[in-house]
């Protein structure tokens, strides 16, 4: 497995992968996301094929995780633990100070993944997602 920073040219693999979540965000938020200039991830690669990514936004000295995907045939296998990863040494080497998520509270194995790699709860977002279920909010200081 290769983690490489993610650039445009990673879009379609990024849209595609998140056709399949329903608050996903669409090719032209991606883009103007990019043009921000505060907005940073990384891709998993197992060979030339992509298997997860991460995506981030950088807001003064803080980050907020966007989003993290791992290909169904590549989960449990440390992908996420390496994306994850991948992302803390980044914001502590931009003198980062604190990254937030919110992630589903219905998602037990992201919920565990973010613990091991260091990340508490602090609040819950009531009906955050657009299905109406809530979210945990998560924060890693650094």
């Amino acid at each position: 497995m290769k983690i490489r920073a993610l650039d445009k040219t990673d879009i379609p693999f990024l849209v595609s992968a998140r056709d399949s979540f329903p608050d996903a965000w669409d090719e032209k938020m991606l883009l103007s996301a990019f043009r921000a200039g505060n907005f940073f991830g990384f891709i998993a690669e197992d060979g030339a094929l992509p298997t997860g990514f991460i995506t981030y936004s950088v807001n003064v000295d803080t980050a907020d995780l966007q989003d993290l995907f791992v290909a169904e045939y590549h989960r449990k296998k440390g992908v996420g633990l390496a994306l994850v990863s991948a992302f803390i040494l980044d914001a502590k080497s931009r003198g980062l100070k604190k990254l937030f998520l919110e992630v589903r509270e219905s998602n037990a194995p992201a919920v565990t993944l973010y613990k091991k790699a260091g990340f508490t709860q602090i609040s819950t977002r009531k009906k955050y997602y657009s299905d109406g279920e809530n979210a945990l909010v998560l924060v890693k200081e650094l």
